[in-house]
């Protein structure tokens, strides 16, 4: 979706998409904590499907936003790849007694156009949200 509200407007889209996944496994919500909410349905059903994501695109950049929550106490990567796609993989292993367990995801965003390779930068909020973005290579820098 474009906008040139920036990260604003994205947040507001990816708060919209948690909405229906709690919408969709009947959670009640919490509005004044939607992401408690959230956490809950992702600890029961942890399915690629119920992971929110969001997209935003203006003059200067892309941004994603992607719940990866239940993978800040483990590791999450991303890189770019050619030119205009970016790939996140995450990886999280559990202990419990003499169990181990593991969970991983990996997700690929390809970009419309090219973006610099160099500036695209990545931050993981409090709340396990992450924010990538990925500025565009102007028609005037080719």
């Amino acid at each position: 979706m474009v906008s040139a509200h920036g990260l604003p407007h994205i947040r507001k889209q990816f708060e919209t998409a948690i909405d229906q996944v709690l919408d969709l496994w009947g959670e009640t919500k919490s509005m004044s904590d939607l992401m408690s909410s959230f956490t809950h349905v992702r600890e029961r059903n942890s399915q690629e499907e119920n992971q929110v994501v969001a997209f935003s695109e203006d003059d200067q950049c892309h941004k994603v936003m992607l719940d990866v929550q239940e993978f800040k106490s483990g590791d999450v990567k991303v890189r770019v790849e050619d030119d205009k796609q970016v790939v996140v993989e995450g990886r999280m292993e559990k202990e419990e007694d003499d169990f181990k367990s593991m969970k991983s995801f990996y997700r690929r965003f390809n970009f419309p156009g090219k973006v610099n390779l160099e500036a695209v930068t990545s931050a993981i909020s409090s709340d396990g949200v992450l924010t990538i973005t990925a500025p565009k290579i102007s028609q005037d820098a080719k």
